[in-house]
């Protein structure tokens, strides 16, 4: 069995993804594609934990909804 664990960097605890993969994880397409999923997910998270924040972040603009006919 392997075990497969993904954290933003060796300084820290955190871990994003932490899984056992076996053999048969790997036997079928569908299965292998959803292992890849998860790898791909955390490995992205990873990334943008390490991505500095803004400090005032600008919010997403609201919409207004305005109703048809009326």
């Amino acid at each position: 069995m392997a075990r497969v664990i993904v954290t933003p960097d060796e300084e820290t605890d955190v871990v994003l993804l932490d899984e056992r993969v076996y053999p048969v994880h790997l036997e079928n397409k569908l299965s292998s594609l959803q292992v890849i999923e998860r790898l791909a997910w955390a490995v992205d998270d990873a990334e943008a934990s390490g991505q500095p924040q803004p400090r005032n972040p600008q919010r997403p603009q609201r919409r207004t909804h305005v109703p048809v006919g009326g």
